[in-house]
């Protein structure tokens, strides 16, 4: 272990109690983790806590896609859609070990509002408010300009779409993250080099008041059992699904309604779709097939929370992915996993919040010292996270203050080394405290399905050695990775990984 390092993570919980903070960040999904890396690069006193492991939440459930924002074009969304270039823009610059280009490609049928010429008009009014995509890349980093394809050449790179009524197809670039859960920690690693102190497994069990005013949180370290008490001059909601259950005995206005989100994980790769996202029209709306690893994800569907659909929900949903993409022969002795999670609802598209939500409680009757934040795209999270820390300096009356700049982030690529020296590194160095947060989190071992039993066997093994499991606890850490897999099909009601 490089002992010192500012960049790697140490898990203290006392000492997150020992001192007051400028800010504590409860939730360690991306949101809350970008939050984090904002407030401490303006020199906030910033700690962060998350009731299971970083990234763990809707972050771990993603379609590994950056998007630059074409969808927004439909809602004619200027805003959104310049900030999610500007945003990808970013990741692309700070990350290029883990975040790509990857071309899309959409077929065009018949023609109209909703055919040739509507796609045609979308690239080029995106390529247009666009202009500054590759500001600051690297070659390899930059994106083309998106195009209309004959339908010939459509045909030529999908064999098998169907060619009746085919007018075309709209091609684009847009970026894939290969491992949203190593840029998750690259900027908590960020953070913590710029004085941030964060804890996993450390659960905020309720917030602390002192007269109409929030001062901190209680959290129970899940570990020991012990509960300390942690003082923050503000205090950033930022738990996802479970925002809501902190809010709830301090008398706060209810959130909004949640969904319940689900892509589709296959073996793959098939050639004719190699480095190439393809998406399908399919009941007024789109579905993308996205080649990732040696997977395919298909993504993405969703339903109302409340209706706790499970299985069969999934199992409607491979049929209609069957429909949406006959050529690629998606049937059920492919689907390996189903990555879920839960997101904000509201009137839009299929039911989804299109825009984060921020609540300053205190304007609406309840209590200050608190922001809750509820955010929709993995893509623009760090955009949102800076919004809501200059929330958090205006209320603290620092509004001015030096920012250090965007620097690549530390580690944001895949560890390196034998699988027993990557194992050591997780845990010495990235707070990797169960088997399931080195599976699915640490390693890129499980998040495209169950990883082979020798490789499970050996991150036991090294695991048990470095935090003096006996073996009783590395057969109850294997069961707990073995039920996360049981039940991702049917899902579970956090839409959270195992920790």
């Amino acid at each position: 272990m490089s002992a010192g390092r500012a960049d790697v993570l140490s898990r203290d919980v006392a000492a997150l109690a020992a001192v007051e903070h400028d800010l504590l960040v409860i939730g360690g999904g991306i949101y809350g983790v970008t939050a984090a890396y904002e407030a401490a690069r303006r020199g906030l006193r910033t700690a962060l806590v998350e009731a299971n492991d970083f990234g763990s939440g809707v972050s771990w459930n993603s379609l590994k896609t950056i998007h630059g924002g074409l969808r927004h074009l439909q809602r004619l969304d200027l805003a959104s859609h310049r900030e999610s270039v500007r945003e990808r823009r970013l990741l692309l610059r700070l990350a290029p070990a883990v975040v790509r280009p990857l071309p899309f490609l959409v077929p065009a049928y018949g023609h109209g509002p909703k055919g040739r010429e509507a796609l045609r008009l979308g690239l080029l009014l995106d390529d247009l408010l666009a202009l500054s995509r590759n500001r600051g890349l690297a070659h390899e980093q930059r994106l083309g300009a998106g195009r209309m394809l004959s339908a010939a050449d459509t045909l030529a790179r999908v064999p098998g779409l169907r060619s009746e009524g085919l007018a075309g197809g709209a091609l684009w670039e847009d970026a894939q993250v290969e491992s949203s859960e190593r840029l998750t920690l690259a900027f908590l690693r960020a953070a913590a080099v710029q004085g941030a102190l964060a804890a996993n497994h450390c659960e905020a069990v309720r917030l602390l008041c002192v007269g109409n005013r929030v001062t901190g949180a209680r959290v129970r370290d899940r570990e020991t059992g012990q509960e300390h008490d942690l003082g923050a001059r503000i205090v950033l909601n930022t738990a996802g699904p479970g925002a809501g259950r902190l809010l709830e005995p301090l008398g706060c206005a209810p959130l909004g309604p949640m969904m319940q989100a689900a892509n589709l994980v296959f073996e793959g790769p098939w050639p004719l779709v190699h480095r190439l996202a393809v998406g399908a029209r399919i009941r007024e709306r789109y579905l993308f097939l996205v080649p990732w690893r040696d997977r395919i994800l298909v993504g993405t569907e969703y339903w109302p929370a409340r209706e706790r659909r499970g299985g069969e929900a999934v199992g409607e949903f491979r049929k209609e992915v069957e429909q949406a993409f006959p050529w690629a022969r998606l049937d059920e002795r492919r689907l390996v996993l189903v990555h879920r999670g839960l997101v904000p609802g509201e009137a839009g598209p299929d039911g989804l919040a299109t825009r984060p939500c921020f609540a300053d409680h205190a304007t609406c009757g309840g209590p200050a010292g608190i922001l809750t934040v509820q955010g929709v795209k993995y893509t623009t999270a760090r955009a949102v996270g800076e919004r809501a820390v200059c929330r958090v300096l205006r209320e603290l009356g620092l509004r001015k203050r030096t920012i250090r700049p965007h620097e690549p982030l530390p580690r944001a690529r895949p560890l390196e080394g034998s699988l027993a020296e990557r194992t050591r590194l997780a845990v010495r160095e990235e707070m990797a405290r169960t088997l399931a947060d080195a599976v699915l989190r640490r390693l890129d071992l499980g998040t495209a399905g169950p990883p082979a039993e020798s490789d499970l066997e050996e991150v036991a093994r090294v695991m048990a050695g470095e935090r003096g499991w006996d073996e009783g606890r590395v057969t109850a850490e294997k069961a707990a990775v073995a039920r996360f897999y049981e039940a991702a099909y049917n899902g579970n009601e956090a839409g959270e990984s195992p920790s």
